[in-house]
């Protein structure tokens, strides 16, 4: 399957993850938050999923190539990133960094990742939603998230319904 980058809302998103992947997927096919073509399904996996809207053919990536997840390339992740790693280690980390790009870079396709067309069920545009003010902390809330409590209206925080 191929497709032009969406303009509006033709070309649909899914990332099952939080990770940098996903900014590289807003640059390239347009899709964003905003728009309400990026969905968001937070379950951790390296999975990304695209579709067009009108026709509801898409596909699903799975991405498998894993060389950062080494236990090694992990302690001296931790090592550079916690602060403690010395001179030898931080130039360890920066070789393993160039050959695991290297590596990626000469790898094929289908061991980094695995391409099935799918078709779906299309979900609905954006839709849009008024915002109004929590009455505790003064700031706006989009209707959707308000928490209605007898004829006051709160943001989620000061209801005290925090998802953390």
């Amino acid at each position: 399957m191929h497709a032009a980058r969406g303009e509006d809302e033709e070309i649909v998103a899914v990332v099952e993850n939080d990770s940098c992947a996903v900014d590289a997927i807003q640059v390239v096919t347009g899709c964003t938050f905003g728009k309400g073509n990026l969905i968001f399904k937070d379950v951790g996996k390296r999975v990304y999923t695209f579709f067009d809207r009108r026709t509801g053919k898409g596909v699903r990536i799975v991405e498998k190539y894993a060389p950062f997840e080494s236990p090694g390339f992990q302690e001296l992740k931790n090592a550079v990133f916690g602060g403690t790693a010395t001179e030898k280690q931080r130039q360890e980390w920066q070789n393993s960094c160039r050959e695991n790009i290297d590596e990626i870079l000469s790898a094929c396709e289908s061991s980094l990742l695995s391409a099935t067309e799918i078709e779906t069920e299309i979900p609905p545009r954006a839709r849009l939603f008024n915002s109004l003010v929590c009455s505790r902390c003064g700031e706006y809330v989009m209707e959707s998230r308000a928490v209605r409590v007898g004829s006051e209206i709160y943001c989620a925080d000061c209801a005290g319904h925090r998802d953390t």
